[in-house]
């Protein structure tokens, strides 16, 4: 279980990644992924890799396209590196959001989460349970992943890829870099099978036709389905309290 726990007016937020049982401790905990049935609870979905394999079983679960590209990326001029835990600066973490922000950019989506996003990554960087996952292209950094893991379970949090490199005026790199965003999925998992974890999680595989192309390229590396439950829990008196306060402020201000 991966546990994320902050101290805030006296009351401990918790954030409960993967976990099996519930806490026993005081506190606001919100469970992810939890694998804790429970009434009203977000069913989640994703996909799951069995990282147990080696890596050409891994891989030979591939769909036939997804491993000739990834066949083929590794003969181009794709590489890749990993910045993990307290490794990772806060230039790296400006650097990610600045990448994320063009990303969202090129599609003409308005992005203003950046600030935030900054916040999230030193608190898992602090607690070594934030991974970053960088491809380049032809020299330029084209595709970005991110992570959070526990000793287990590797769950994937951002991909992002800028399908045109700055250098280049025909749009030649665009196909490469979409093999070496596959690329480096097959490396990321290399990478934390090689570091003892047995699960590479997808981060969601939804049904809705507005995330049906991103479900079925996630869909071709061979994962199997898997549901989990996202709840919150509210332990205590003081916790109580205070989360009766909120929703008395929530209700006067709306």
């Amino acid at each position: 279980m991966l546990l994320l726990d902050r101290v805030l007016h006296g009351i401990h937020f918790k954030v409960a990644w993967f976990a099996d049982e519930p806490l026993k401790e005081k506190g606001i905990i919100t469970y992810k992924e939890s694998k804790i049935e429970k009434k009203d609870a977000h069913l989640f979905e994703t996909l799951v890799n069995d990282l147990t394999k080696e890596p050409e079983e891994i891989k030979s679960g591939f769909a036939k396209n997804c491993k000739y590209e990834v066949n083929r990326a590794e003969r181009e001029d794709v590489t890749y590196r990993i910045l993990a835990g307290k490794e990772i600066s806060d230039e790296d973490i400006d650097t990610f959001v600045d990448f994320f922000t063009r990303f969202w950019e090129s599609k003409n989506i308005p992005f203003s989460d950046g600030e935030q996003i900054k916040r999230d990554f030193r608190l898992y960087r602090d607690i070594d349970a934030l991974v970053i996952s960088i491809g380049t292209v032809s020299g330029e950094d084209a595709i970005y992943h991110t992570y959070i893991h526990d000793e287990k379970r590797a769950r994937l949090w951002h991909s992002a890829s800028l399908y045109r490199l700055l250098s280049d005026e025909d749009d030649s790199s665009r196909k490469i870099i979409g093999m070496g965003n596959r690329y480096l999925h097959f490396r990321d998992m290399i990478y934390f099978k090689e570091k003892g974890l047995t699960e590479y999680d997808w981060g969601g595989a939804g049904k809705g036709e507005d995330v049906a192309s991103i479900t079925k390229f996630k869909e071709a590396f061979g994962g199997l389905p898997e549901q989990s439950y996202e709840f919150e829990e509210v332990r205590g008196i003081k916790a109580h309290l205070f989360k009766f306060l909120i929703n008395v402020m929530d209700d006067v201000m709306f």
